[in-house]
């Protein structure tokens, strides 16, 4: 799931041209979005036995380019699909999307704060 922010391209151009690091702020604001997605999968998980829940991982390893910047959360299981969306013979129990979206405004929130602070670093 992509979380975007709009007229970020044009922030990203300007504050980066003062010497801003953008990229930076927009990782802390990933980082701090998807440890707390892999939280609440966690809590949003049906069959409590254990082990789907300690298979979710936040990859603390992003993808950084000069567009965007990308973190995982996922579990390891192999049955861990078919636990969020079902099968043929078992409803869904839907953990991990519920998490993402219920971390949109976690992510706006901490983009902008983020944001905030490299501006007043630059003294802007």
């Amino acid at each position: 799931m992509a979380f975007e922010i709009k007229g970020l391209d044009s922030l990203m151009r300007k504050l980066d041209a003062m010497g801003g690091n953008v990229m930076g702020a927009l990782t802390k604001a990933v980082k701090t979005t998807y440890l707390s997605a892999q939280d609440d999968a966690k809590a949003n998980i049906h069959n409590r036995s254990g082990d789907l829940g300690r298979s979710i991982t936040f990859n603390s390893q992003f993808n950084v380019t000069d567009e965007k910047v990308e973190g995982v959360v996922a579990a390891n299981m192999p049955y861990a699909v078919y636990h969020e969306l079902g099968t043929v013979n078992a409803p869904a129990y839907p953990y991990m999307m519920p998490s993402l979206e219920a971390n949109k405004p976690v992510f706006k929130g901490e983009a902008r704060k983020e944001l905030l602070k490299a501006i007043n670093k630059m003294g802007v």
